[in-house]
């Protein structure tokens, strides 16, 4: 195979060589149709490890071809590694840009040394591909100023102070110590970031940075006069020759005489979106003439009246390209107005029209390639702000209110349906095989649950607000109850405080107050573990309590006083926490109850250890591991496991802070052990082998230190660019190489007893 081939297309081309269609290949690997198409187009670009070796058992290539298809996909990872899923990529450069030489020289000028610029100007100028071009954006972040409920400024700081440091677990909720924790974050660095789409000056004034050297482009259709200290740059339509350069280059030399083109350039009023779409509509239709696109365009100009001032400049286009697409395209574009979030996948298209996907999938390429849709780099579709104006306006016209409130229900309740079935798979009742079938989209794995419950968050959530409004209250608990498992392995998302605040209201209307007490204990989760709101979080514990006493059951009683025991160790209140944590667990004892108490256990043992309590602490944990390994006492083995690893790894520290290090190492082993019977990815292994390895070190043995870190750079190598590696981890690794590196073997203290 040639070098430098892609790995999308070294695949397509091992796949026909192999005499091997999509289905074909899907049936030999056991990796989907779907997926190995995304990669051969390039939409799924960070294909894991595993799935590729798959492929290429399916290939059945070996070799140097199988290597060199393992190295594309490596390849693949690295290319795509400086945009993780942490981080806000900038939209994909257009390839037809013309004109505006003197406003990128301006503003580059301008940013030279830092600063912020404002980009003003009416919908389909080109603000947003003009400050793309300009700058090569580090973060972009699309601020949905058109939006009902534009993304608020606390919003927006979390998504840039978790861009730059996904490490950050808590932002401060005051808008001005977020602001400020941001400002020092970015001071000193050469940021290049893009806030597009700004609705106003307080959106964006607390993202912005006192000087260089960031600089930042805001793009927005006001001028925002009230920000300081910023320069201003305002966008019109181009010049009459860009416009002709614009559309010369989408249609060809022989496709338009000069006038032609002066002609179209000046019914669409010479703005770029405009002129895009006019001439994608052309250069599509092969038995078009330019004379055919001036015709069409001159009759629909009396109907450009229907939309404001700016926006009615762009009207005629988007008339054109819509009259001429096909009945389920049409269907589909207006039916995308019903899309609550910014962007939709092609399955939830197809519950909009009820159509099969791949049908979808085909309008949808025709919408995109027509530029009435836009296509992310991550494969999902979004509207320009102005087509979905015109989308919503088509809807209205076309389709009776029956029509839209049943294609809204069909919406709504498969989305739902789908967050129920993909939540299960994180249940322990559940799981994968056993979670239950998604209409629709295919979700056999943990992987593909989570994926889909990430990508579609903007979209189901209003569907459970919907559902909430409509007092359909057990529907709100059912889907809520469905996270709650998934709800860990998503701790950063800010939409978990709207979920739970809805299943509690929801229980709050049912009057059932077991349910209740439920998730109040799980809004009170948000509240301490996730935002560190410990006021409201003790008030939500404590009405846990309440209403689980009040139900009078013993388990619920047991959970609710284990969450106050959290709020209170969180707040600093140990007498409190320590006494709530023991109740919690003579509650659990009465009961059996399996999972609750050996999670009562360690929190009582950690809250004794942190008031100064080791040996009781000590004792508590050992109390753990005997109950986890008795089959009478043993909670289910996922629980088992994870509370057998956190006891040894808590008895390691009390081992090592009363220097008995043989029983320190022996813990910390233990420990290894179990996370080995829990994680197969060895990339999971890697905290608990540089603790071993430091306890190594510290207590005299660099040889076996020497051996664990060896164990963990060969994973690092291997997992390569695909992982992001936590930087406190990395910063213990360097710490521990650089003290064996300086440290003399022969004078090492003895191993002490």
């Amino acid at each position: 195979m040639a070098e430098d081939v892609p790995f999308g297309e070294l695949l397509r081309r091992m796949r026909i060589a192999a005499d091997l269609t999509l289905d074909g290949l899907a049936a030999a690997s056991g990796v989907s149709d779907r997926a190995i198409s995304d990669m051969e187009r390039g939409v799924s670009l960070r294909p894991r490890a595993r799935t590729v070796e798959a492929i290429a058992d399916g290939l059945g290539v070996t070799g140097a071809d199988r290597e060199a298809l393992l190295t594309a996909a490596r390849g693949a990872r690295a290319t795509t590694a400086a945009t993780p899923a942490h981080q806000l990529p900038a939209p994909r450069q257009v390839t037809d840009f013309a004109g505006r030489d003197a406003e990128l020289a301006q503003v580059r000028e301008w940013t030279a040394g830092g600063g912020v610029v404002v980009i003003s100007g009416d919908a389909g100028v080109g603000k947003t591909t003009f400050a793309v071009r300009a700058v090569r954006p580090t973060l972009f972040v699309d601020l949905r100023g058109l939006d009902a409920k534009p993304l608020s400024a606390a919003a927006l700081l979390a998504r840039l102070i978790r861009a730059l440091d996904p490490g950050v677990r808590i932002i401060p909720r005051d808008i001005a110590e977020a602001s400020t924790l941001w400002r020092t974050m970015i001071g000193g660095r050469p940021l290049v970031i893009v806030l597009d789409n700004a609705s106003s000056e307080d959106q964006v004034r607390p993202a912005l940075p006192p000087d260089g050297p960031a600089v930042v482009l805001v793009t927005s259709r006001r001028t925002l006069s009230g920000l300081d200290d910023v320069r201003r740059l305002r966008l019109e339509p181009l010049p009459e020759t860009d416009a002709v350069t614009l559309l010369a280059s989408i249609l060809g030399p022989a496709a338009a005489t000069d006038e032609e083109l002066r002609r179209i350039a000046e019914l669409c009023v010479n703005i770029p979106l405009a002129l895009r779409i006019a001439g994608n509509r052309l250069a599509g239709r092969p038995g078009w003439t330019a004379g055919h696109l001036i015709a069409r365009l001159a009759e629909q100009e009396r109907r450009l009246d229907t939309l404001t001032a700016g926006d009615v400049r762009v009207r005629a286009a988007f008339d054109l390209s819509y009259q001429q697409l096909a009945g389920p395209a049409r269907r589909l574009f207006r039916r995308l107005a019903l899309v609550p979030g910014p962007s939709t996948g092609p399955e939830l298209a197809s519950v909009l029209v009820a159509e099969p996907v791949p049908v979808t999938e085909d309008a949808l390429d025709d919408l995109a390639d027509l530029s009435l849709l836009q296509q992310r780099p991550d494969g999902r579709f979004e509207f320009h702000d102005l087509l979905r104006l015109y989308a919503d306006g088509e809807l209205q016209r076309e389709e009776d209110p029956a029509e839209r409130a049943a294609a809204a229900r069909r919406r709504d309740e498969w989305l739902l349906d789908t967050v129920i079935v993909a939540g299960r798979h994180f249940e322990p009742g559940f799981g994968p095989g056993r979670a239950g079938v998604a209409e629709v989209v295919a979700l056999d794995s943990r992987e593909e649950a989570e994926d889909w419950l990430r990508a579609e968050a903007d979209n189901w959530l209003p569907a459970l607000r919907a559902a909430a409004e409509a007092g359909r209250h057990e529907r709100v608990v059912d889907v809520a109850e469905s996270l709650h498992w998934f709800s860990d392995f998503w701790f950063s998302w800010t939409g978990w405080e709207d979920v739970f605040t809805l299943s509690v209201t929801a229980t709050r209307h049912l009057g059932d107050d077991r349910l209740r007490a439920i998730h109040e204990g799980y809004l009170t989760w948000v509240y301490v573990i996730v935002q560190g709101r410990l006021a409201e979080g003790l008030s939500h514990a404590r009405l846990a309590v309440e209403h689980a006493v009040r139900a009078g059951d013993r388990t619920q009683i047991g959970w609710a006083r284990y969450y106050l025991a959290g709020a209170y160790e969180r707040a600093g209140q140990s007498p409190e926490a320590l006494r709530e944590a023991r109740a919690a667990v003579e509650d659990f004892r009465s009961v059996n109850e399996r999972e609750g108490l050996p999670n009562a256990l360690l929190q009582s043992a950690r809250i004794a250890a942190g008031a100064g309590s080791l040996d009781g602490a000590a004792e508590l944990y050992r109390e753990v591991l005997t109950l986890v390994r008795d089959p009478a006492t043993a909670p289910p083995p996922h629980i088992a496991d994870f509370a057998e690893a956190t006891a040894y790894g808590l008895l390691a520290d009390l081992e090592e802070a009363a220097g008995r290090g043989p029983e320190a190492i022996e813990a910390a082993t233990r420990q290894l052990e179990v996370r080995e019977r829990l994680h197969k990815d060895p990339v999971a292994l890697m905290p608990s082998l540089v603790f071993r390895a430091r306890l190594h070190a510290k207590f005299g043995n660099s040889e076996a230190a020497r051996a664990d870190l060896n164990t963990v750079r060969e994973t690092q190598s291997q997992a390569g660019a695909e992982v992001t590696w936590k930087a406190d981890l990395q910063d213990r690794i360097d710490e521990l190489e650089r003290e064996l590196a300086g440290r003399d073997d022969a004078t090492e203290p003895r191993l002490r007893s």
